[in-house]
């Protein structure tokens, strides 16, 4: 019986084996009809389910979104099966934007939004013989919170190190020192400023603009930010050392006493721009007199007047001698 089926089919000559006329003939007229059939079924009417994938513009001022909303909706259609076929195989179907402005409030975390204000956007991106019969979701809805806005000053978390001899002049300064920055209720209530991301610099040897952009934040996702960027201004200057021969005083005490040493050398850094303003009348070197001397051996010194502009480095000695006097 094989043999037999085999025989109609196959023709074997010389070692090889192919089709025989009949079995082409038959196989050429079953592809003919089923490409008939196809045709046929094409043209007929049908009414099938597409998915559109959506995009969220704009924002709603009374309230901000605390999850991702659907992503997709899906849409009943009709026509025939040419175009039904040709709207299924498109790659790139063009978003349908949905404006959060147009939300309404449905309770107090969550919102809405009716689907028919979205009829003629998708009637419109849909091939122009197919016809749209119904979106099978008649609402989106959005877990939400309330919105509120604050002025927030900003941090910047720096990592800067100089070359020799510079270094930082004054406060780092930010423009502007405020900011707008809107978001969740839950969320905004935890902050009281907002830190940037690390900014590192390395071997600094002049004053350096930092724009930062807090769009490219993603800490602060789900936050509005207004400006979105800042300038951040680091003033740097070239420092050098300067040293006094300090005298000593006493503070806080009707008692003499004399230290040894009676003078102590202060070296401080100071911006070449202020290097003549440090001068060796501001500065004071004093020791502090309470309890019982006699059960000290020695005073801690402590220097007075450095200008805001100049560090201390250190001083030397940090501790004298004394004698009371009698």
């Amino acid at each position: 019986m094989k043999n037999k089926i085999k025989s109609l089919i196959f023709d074997s000559k010389k070692g090889k084996i192919k089709l025989n006329e009949r079995a082409s003939i038959f196989f050429f007229c079953l592809m003919i009809s089923t490409f008939f059939w196809f045709l046929s079924s094409l043209s007929k009417s049908y009414t099938t389910n597409l998915t559109i994938p959506l995009e969220y513009t704009s924002y709603n001022k009374s309230f901000i979104l605390t999850e991702d909303p659907v992503q997709n909706i899906t849409i009943q259609v009709s026509g025939n099966g040419f175009e039904l076929l040709g709207e299924q195989m498109r790659l790139n179907r063009n978003s349908i934007r949905v404006d959060l402005s147009k939300a309404g409030q449905l309770s107090t975390y969550r919102s809405g939004i009716a689907t028919s204000i979205l009829e003629n956007e998708i009637y419109n991106s849909l091939d122009k013989d197919l016809r749209l019969e119904r979106i099978l979701l008649d609402s989106i809805h959005f877990k939400t919170d309330r919105r509120v806005e604050r002025m927030l000053s900003v941090i910047p978390k720096l990592d800067l190190s100089f070359e020799s001899s510079f270094n930082l002049i004054g406060e780092v300064l930010i423009k502007p020192k405020l900011i707008k920055v809107s978001g969740a209720k839950e969320r905004m209530d935890t902050l009281k400023y907002l830190i940037t991301q690390e900014i590192k610099r390395e071997d600094i040897s002049d004053s350096l603009k930092i724009i930062y952009d807090f769009s490219k934040d993603e800490t602060l996702n789900g936050l509005t930010i207004e400006p979105s960027k800042i300038e951040i201004l680091i003033p740097v200057e070239k420092f050098t050392e300067k040293v006094f021969d300090v005298p000593i005083s006493t503070d806080g005490s009707d008692v003499s006493i004399r230290t040894f040493p009676n003078k102590v050398k202060a070296v401080f850094l100071v911006p070449l721009s202020n290097y003549e303003q440090l001068t060796e009348s501001v500065i004071e070197a004093k020791v502090k007199i309470n309890g019982n001397l006699r059960d000290k051996k020695t005073l801690q010194v402590k220097l007075i007047g450095t200008p805001s502009f100049a560090r201390l480095l250190r001083i030397e000695p940090e501790k004298v001698e004394f004698i009371i006097k009698q």
